[in-house]
């Protein structure tokens, strides 16, 4: 199972998305002005569905803590 958070920059989780992918398939999720998406990784959810209210707990509960990064563009050497 794979989960994704819609997230702001302070770390709030605003919605969850889950699929039930085969490896190697990609997905492309965009989100709302100001959100950000990122796949949550040592979820520990197992099945082939969680229930709302469980997405809603981690939701409530839980916030994105790996601080954003910055990038730069590089001239091509």
């Amino acid at each position: 199972m794979r989960l994704f958070a819609h997230y702001d920059v302070s770390g709030r989780i605003h919605s969850l998305t889950w699929f039930n992918a085969p490896k190697g398939v990609s997905l492309m999720l965009t989100p709302r002005p100001g959100e950000l998406v990122a796949e949550v990784e040592s979820h520990n959810l197992t099945g082939s569905t969680p229930s709302e209210k469980t997405l809603r707990d981690i939701a409530k509960g839980h916030t994105i803590a790996a601080p954003l990064t910055r990038c730069t563009l590089t001239k091509k050497g």
